[in-house]
């Protein structure tokens, strides 16, 4: 696979009428800087003839890979299997319908090498929505920062440029892709915003569905948990766990010292309550025992697919030629300068 400085990963979701114009602007754009580039396209499973138009776009510019996914597997797994096939040293995300202006890459670019920043986003300086999706998208900013500790102004845009180490084994799920860039800006990652303008879509339709918003309140718990306790789950599972097992234990050993020494009738006045004592044990055993197999279950995920829990930044080699480090050589063992 041949190396480029730049990759443009761009999903495509029924954007016929966008892809043309699309690669024209990035390759315009592009073209017009000295960075070697390639642009992946990715197929999100589209129903119109998206995919016809990429073929079309790939046998004219050298520049284009495509991925045909063999379905609609959402925006995440599409940004996933583009990043994946990526191999350029610096991987800018954005959406294919044309309200991303290509004209912010080679600043985000810029911005990235006179920072030395890990991640460059676009903050938008307003949106062409309604007022209650600006709302609704506001308060959700909020509760992202909130919850991550990640001081990003603008969490949902794709809009972003990274330094490719971020996302090796990112291993994106579900709608993470909401939430890519407070995942990935957590301790000792550099990071900064610039504000842009999100254009009006000029042609096709909006994917995006106000019934979402439930399904991103659930994905923010999931966030919390990921941020927190992905490599430490038994301290979330255990803690509950012995606080529900050290309140029943407390309430079960009175029930039964007040029965056997001061005539206390469980049976006949406090026979519920010394069930609910019983039930809260057995919750915390419960919760005990699924932080110890969450806990196993993550030292086998990263002993057996040999992804080690943090990212390195370079190492500097014994030529004392600082490079990127690749996710392969991350399991190495070797000692590394993050």
């Amino acid at each position: 696979m041949a190396k480029y400085f730049v990759s443009v990963v761009v999903p495509l979701f029924n954007e016929e009428e966008n892809v043309f114009e699309l690669v024209h602007e990035i390759v315009s754009v592009m073209n017009a800087t000295n960075y070697s580039y390639q642009i992946l396209l990715v197929n999100d499973g589209s129903r119109d003839y998206t995919w016809t138009k990429i073929q079309a776009l790939a046998k004219e510019f050298k520049q284009i890979e495509a991925i045909n996914l063999a379905g609609n597997y959402g925006q995440t797994m599409a940004l996933r299997a583009g990043f994946e096939q990526a191999s350029g040293e610096i991987i800018v995300a954005m959406d294919g319908d044309l309200q991303h202006d290509p004209q912010y890459i080679p600043v985000f670019i810029e911005e990235m090498q006179k920072g030395n920043y890990d991640m460059v986003g676009g903050a938008k300086i307003r949106r062409p929505e309604s007022a209650i999706k600006n709302f609704l998208a506001e308060t959700g900013h909020k509760m992202i920062k909130s919850i991550s500790g990640v001081n990003l102004r603008y969490f949902g845009a794709t809009f972003k440029a990274y330094r490719s180490y971020l996302l090796q084994g990112s291993n994106m799920l579900g709608d993470s892709h909401r939430f890519l860039g407070a995942i990935v800006a957590r301790k000792g990652t550099r990071y900064t915003e610039l504000p842009i303008e999100i254009r009006e879509r000029k042609r096709g339709k909006s994917n995006y569905k106000i019934s979402k918003v439930f399904l991103v309140i659930l994905d923010l718990l999931f966030l919390k948990f990921f941020i927190s306790y992905i490599n430490k789950p038994f301290r979330i599972f255990g803690l509950i766990g012995l606080i529900n097992f050290l309140i029943g234990i407390t309430l079960t050993t009175g029930f039964t010292v007040g029965s056997l020494f001061f005539q206390l009738n469980i049976k006949e006045h406090y026979l519920a309550e010394f069930l609910f004592s019983v039930f809260l044990m057995l919750i915390g055993t419960m919760f005990l025992s699924i932080g110890i197999i969450a806990e196993i279950g993550v030292y086998n995920y990263f002993q057996k697919s040999f992804s080690p829990p943090y990212k390195v930044r370079e190492v500097i080699t014994d030529e004392k030629i600082i490079i990127p480090l690749k996710l392969e050589n991350q399991s190495s063992g070797q000692l590394m300068n993050g």
